[in-house]
């Protein structure tokens, strides 16, 4: 059952069961109220009418005054009104009130002999003996029937008090049994809550830990029927499915360590047992120029210097790819790199070695970052050879290392950039996308020099640090090479693209 499928069960129950005592309750009250006033009802008929007739039915048969006679006639008057009314619904109250109605008429008719007989007073002595016994008779019967009424009253009273007592107690009974009512829901309700939400709730954050902890052979074993048991059974699924991932993963791991170790003793054959074969053929070429270059023609001159020059080129290939497998391989240690000293200090080797030329290096002041410096240092190593080389046909070369802020083009964000720039030979940016691939190259080798792995290796170095690398350029008019090291959030679309501020010359 859904939870709120249950919350709406249980609050229609709990309503359905309120609104039950509550009515029951009403009608208690009600009872209890028709009760009180069916009290009060007979107290009356006994202090104000039954009582308060006989005391002038009293006065009257002591002084005989006219003014008893009419408080009589008043008072038996509004008795009569107040026994006429219908307030009763059980029997024995109906039949006590029909015998008070009935004796009250019967006090009415001696009443009325009584005072007819006082105004027969004057006859003979035998007539006034007859009426002396006569109205002796009379006001025995009064007597009579005032104190009959009034035990009959009385007991009308303790009859309607009885009923009052038992509906307070019913009513007071009502009141506890909502009160109990009520708590029971609301225990059975705090229970539901427990079992159903609250406990499935836990055990699903007990499951959500050990998770962000990796400890995917925790299962919640939820089994309530609602929403949280299908969470918790998608969680189990998902657990399962997870440590079968990671299973799988440990194995590729285990796969991908055992290449790793094949690939390093790959490298250590290519390292030593491929570079001895090379040395040698080189050394013997060597050999055989020094010691019958005088027995050879030009011809024979150039084979010799063509396999020299392949062998020590196929030399430097497997330099430049064992480099770019250790950049893929090897573990980065970050730390705080100033740029531009490892810049300058590229910038005065490459010098060295081109002495014959005119190079101009124009790098930032101030740049640093936090990253790998073997790492960096083979970035900018790489960078600036290629824009040495690619800037060989201009009487003066000019490259320059700045940070600035530049729009990514995949993204089209402004980010913070570093850039090399130079005023080289460029290229045609239809082949940019073969610019970072191995062994890729825009120009003959006859013209410029190399195998085409600098860029690759530069372009890994950027990924290993979190960065991204792009270039922009065109035909005789040089080429930049923008890198990220680490990503930054976009900058406002109006800061300066490349600012310059605080570039210097290298020595």
């Amino acid at each position: 059952m859904q939870i709120k499928t249950q919350q709406t069960l249980g609050t229609l129950v709990s309503l359905v069961a309120i609104g039950f005592i509550a009515i029951t309750l009403f009608n208690s009250i009600r009872q209890m109220d028709q009760a009180n006033i069916r009290s009060d009802f007979a107290t009356d008929i006994v202090a104000k009418g039954i009582s308060g007739l006989r005391l002038v039915a009293f006065e009257y048969i002591i002084s005989r005054p006219e003014r008893a006679k009419l408080q009589w006639q008043q008072r038996h008057d509004s008795l009569a009104r107040h026994l006429a009314q219908d307030v009763f619904e059980q029997p024995e109250e109906q039949a006590i009130m029909r015998e008070l109605r009935q004796q009250h008429q019967y006090l009415q008719e001696t009443f009325s002999e009584l005072v007819s007989l006082d105004s027969q007073r004057n006859g003979d002595e035998q007539e006034r003996t007859l009426s002396r016994e006569v109205e002796k008779r009379l006001i025995t019967q009064i007597m009579v029937m005032t104190q009959n009424s009034t035990a009959d009253a009385t007991r009308l009273a303790r009859i309607t008090e009885s009923r009052l007592l038992d509906a307070q107690w019913r009513t007071t009974w009502l009141v506890v049994l909502l009160v109990v009512l009520i708590g029971l829901l609301i225990l059975v309700n705090y229970a539901t809550s427990i079992t159903q939400i609250l406990g499935p709730i836990r055990k699903l954050k007990q499951g959500a830990d050990a998770y962000s902890r990796g400890e995917f052979s925790f299962r919640t074993n939820v089994t309530v029927n609602n929403e949280l048991g299908d969470l918790s059974r998608a969680f189990d699924l998902m657990a399962a499915r997870l440590t079968e991932s990671v299973l799988a993963l440990e194995h590729k791991s285990a796969l991908l360590q055992e290449t790793n170790r094949e690939l390093e003793s790959f490298s250590y054959s290519v390292s030593h047992d491929l570079r001895s074969p090379l040395r040698g053929i080189d050394g013997w070429g060597l050999a055989l120029l020094e010691d019958y270059g005088g027995q050879l023609d030009s011809t024979a001159h150039e084979y010799v210097n063509r396999i020299r020059y392949e062998t020590q080129r196929m030399g430097h290939l497997i330099d430049d790819l064992l480099q770019l497998a250790q950049v893929t391989r090897s573990e980065i240690k970050r730390e705080l790199v100033d740029l531009s000293g490892l810049a300058d200090k590229i910038a005065y080797q490459l010098k060295l070695s081109h002495a014959e030329r005119k190079i101009e290096f124009v790098i930032q002041a101030g740049l640093t970052v936090n990253g790998d410096l073997r790492l960096l240092d083979i970035l900018l190593t790489n960078l600036f050879d290629n824009a040495c080389k690619f800037t060989g046909p201009r009487s003066t070369a000019r490259i320059e290392f700045c940070s600035g802020i530049a729009e990514d083009p995949a993204t089209k964000l402004r980010v913070r950039t570093y850039f090399v720039r130079d005023n080289g030979v460029g290229f045609d940016m239809a082949h940019a996308q073969r610019l970072f691939g191995a062994f890729q190259r825009l120009h003959r080798a006859s013209e410029f020099p190399g195998i085409g792995i600098g860029l690759a290796t530069v372009q890994r170095i950027v990924h290993r640090h979190g960065g991204k690398i792009w270039a922009d350029s065109s035909p005789d008019r040089g080429a930049t090479f923008y890198f990220t090291l680490a990503q930054t959030g976009p900058f406002p679309s109006g800061t300066s693209l490349i600012p310059l501020d605080g570039v210097k010359e290298a020595s």
